[in-house]
């Protein structure tokens, strides 16, 4: 019941992301509401909005629709939104590791204006694969697994949590169905329709990392259309990172947060037992470790030296 209402809330507010006149005031829980917010969608906007991390002069979301929200706390989100019968696309740029995702509702950006050397440090994307209020399963995992390809094609590599079992491929989806979820799976994976239907009963999420930056790609479907004789809706969301708020979670305090570079090495000294002792436990039941992955360099830690 409570994975049901995470995964609405996080759809519904996908959609809230394509403009609050877009709205309906009758919206309600459930998928009606949501299949007809859709029903007038029919094309995207031709020029990308371009993202980027770091210098806010670095990146465009092509007004009108661009906004700055201040928060209170000395937080600014840059952000844009797009209308559902004209969404748009987005292209974030980190030189050969650039990628673009189609069919955008929404795109913020966070920053600190207090920590101005940063810039923008976290961009979230919420893209939705369908071309009308519905589309069938087997698109929507085939448009997925495109945006997969082209990222991979880009030189990002796959990422692990430093604390899980290193597993890849079937490995890895038998252990996110095991499991229940909380398992990023192999984006070089593509997954068979059973297996798609499968793991969208459980939030199923892929990431990624390259040079510095992480990136993130959930999945959230509507369950009361989780059936292959009718067509579905679905949302993907995604984050893109820079290393400190990346590893600001392994921190509970504002100010261990901003010592992140200090001690995030004792911080994962104190996790290193975890993965060898779940490597272990799944020999034993059979699974085959991916002995050629390795955890990606911290580059704060480089220059800090």
């Amino acid at each position: 019941m409570l994975l049901s209402l995470t995964r609405r809330r996080l759809l519904f507010a996908g959609a809230a992301a394509c403009g609050a006149a877009a709205l309906p005031g009758a919206m309600r829980w459930g998928h009606r509401g949501l299949v007809s917010l859709f029903a007038t969608q029919q094309a995207m906007t031709d020029s990308p909005a371009t993202i980027a991390l770091g210098d806010p002069r670095n990146f465009d979301l092509h007004a009108p629709g661009t906004g700055i929200d201040r928060q209170p706390v000395g937080m600014h989100f840059y952000e844009r939104r797009w209308p559902v019968n004209a969404l748009g696309s987005v292209r974030y740029l980190q030189g050969p590791h650039s990628f673009g995702v189609p069919r955008v509702s929404g795109v913020s950006g966070s920053s600190n204006p207090e920590r101005p050397e940063r810039g923008i440090y976290a961009w979230r994307i919420r893209a939705f694969p369908m071309d009308g209020p519905r589309i069938s399963h087997a698109l929507a995992r085939d448009r997925l697994f495109a945006l997969f390809e082209d990222i991979l094609r880009a030189g990002w590599r796959r990422l692990l949590p430093r604390s899980k079992a290193r597993l890849r491929g079937a490995e890895a989806l038998r252990y996110f169905l095991q499991q229940g979820g909380r398992y990023p799976l192999d984006p070089a994976y593509p997954l068979n329709l059973d297996q798609w239907m499968k793991v969208n009963e459980s939030l199923p999420y892929w990431q990624f990392w390259a040079d510095g930056v992480y990136l993130d790609v959930q999945v959230i479907d509507e369950p009361a259309l989780r059936n292959l004789e009718r067509p579905g809706v679905y949302l993907f969301s995604i984050t893109l990172e820079s290393e400190p708020p990346h590893f600001w979670k392994y921190f509970r305090n504002v100010e261990d947060m901003h010592r992140w570079t200090e001690l995030i090495p004792a911080e994962l000294a104190k996790l290193s037992h975890l993965r060898p002792r779940a490597e272990a436990e799944l020999r034993r039941q059979g699974y085959v470790i991916d002995e050629t992955y390795r955890d990606p360099p911290i580059l704060a830690l480089g220059r800090a030296a």
